[in-house]
């Protein structure tokens, strides 16, 4: 384990000196977050540290219109663990095609990066439901610009159009060399965002996935609603989830994530802004496909199926976070409450049952 410790700090080290000192021609962007965090849960009366992320990523656009990304987390739940590596090609400026690790495309809050999550825990989407990196090749088209926002034609506003689609191994990120399938994963999703000429921005993200699980003798396909709103400070979001078990390995499970969000600024002192967050989500019965399968009942003729691995759940997060009036590194300050409900006698887990979360996040 040290031994892999070393490799990986070291491989990530040389990639962003070579970036930074790189030719010219290329515009390498170093990235990092860490985030520590402090949580007391009453029912346990009791307390811990832990640091949540410390990742660190290096991308390059390179000559030619290409590009390649590589991203690790040093501490991601107390381990070493390769996010993003992947080579890129854009042979034009509205296409791209990636193959390498990567991020599935689907759903809005699994699909962020934690630079850019608003809560200091995930939502079950983000987290149980929904959240699915692969190794595999995709392609993206983008009609419009993503990063270069033009001003509205009569005053109509402007619409972008983003898509993303691709084939994965569907192993789970298990051994590549043994990642050898005849029935590929695949995941897809659309962005349709609308900017008003006042600024704000309303947008719809659908999207479906499928994946091989519980060493492929199962399978499941997740189709994802989601749409928000953003402009003066509010952002408004709401997703819907519903996963389907392939031959009955597992009942359905539906998840739902709803949050609201606004942002005060400050015009003096230490901090520049405060936001204000409220979110509600549920997750019906779930499982991964990690725990193996259960024993068939003979005497009422029930099928075995996957093992249980969370249970329905629902969730009201309140929190508050404090921006730091800081340029080049800015850091977040963050205050959240969650309560949870467990229907049906659901048992919860230790670390998810109601707790009070201190969080400090900076990033770059």
């Amino acid at each position: 384990m040290n031994k892999t410790k070393k490799i990986l700090t070291l491989t990530l080290f040389l990639l962003c000196t070579t970036a930074t000192f790189a030719q010219e021609s290329t515009t390498p962007q170093l990235h990092g977050i860490l985030r520590g965090k402090y949580e007391y849960e009453p029912d346990l009366d009791a307390s811990r540290f832990e640091v949540r992320n410390a990742r660190l990523s290096v991308e390059v656009s390179l000559p030619m219109r290409s590009s390649y990304k590589l991203e690790v987390d040093l501490c991601d739940e107390s381990q070493i663990k390769m996010k993003d590596a992947w080579v890129r090609l854009n042979p034009y400026k509205s296409l791209r095609v990636t193959i390498g690790q990567q991020r599935m495309p689907f759903s809005i809050d699994a699909h962020r990066n934690p630079s850019a999550q608003y809560f200091a825990n995930r939502s079950f989407i983000a987290k149980q439901v929904g959240d699915m990196r692969d190794v595999g090749a995709a392609v993206g088209f983008s009609p419009t610009p993503a990063l270069r926002p033009r001003s509205g034609v009569g005053g109509l506003g402007r619409m972008e159009m983003h898509f993303d689609a691709g084939i994965y191994n569907g192993s789970n990120l298990d051994n590549q060399k043994t990642a050898w399938f005849d029935s590929p994963a695949y995941s897809a999703r659309a962005q349709f965002i609308f900017t008003s000429p006042s600024g704000g921005k309303v947008g719809a993200i659908p999207s479906i996935q499928h994946q091989q699980i519980a060493d492929r003798k199962a399978s499941y396909t997740s189709v994802d609603l989601g749409a928000y709103y953003e402009g003066s400070g509010l952002h408004l979001e709401a997703e819907y989830l519903h996963k389907h078990y392939a031959h009955g390995a597992f009942d359905d499970c539906n998840a739902i994530d709803a949050m609201a969000i606004y942002k005060m600024p400050i015009s003096k002192g230490y901090f520049n802004g405060v936001s204000y967050l409220l979110r509600y989500d549920y997750m019906d019965n779930h499982s991964d496909g990690k725990k193996g399968w259960t024993s068939p009942d003979l005497s009422t003729g029930e099928e075995k199926k996957l093992v249980m691995s969370d249970a329905e759940r629902h969730r009201m997060t309140a929190g508050i976070t404090f921006h730091v009036a800081n340029k080049l590194f800015p850091t977040d300050l963050r205050l959240n409450y969650e309560k949870y409900w467990y229907p049906n006698n659901g048992i919860a887990k230790e670390s998810e049952q109601d707790k009070l979360v201190a969080e400090l996040m900076v990033r770059f």
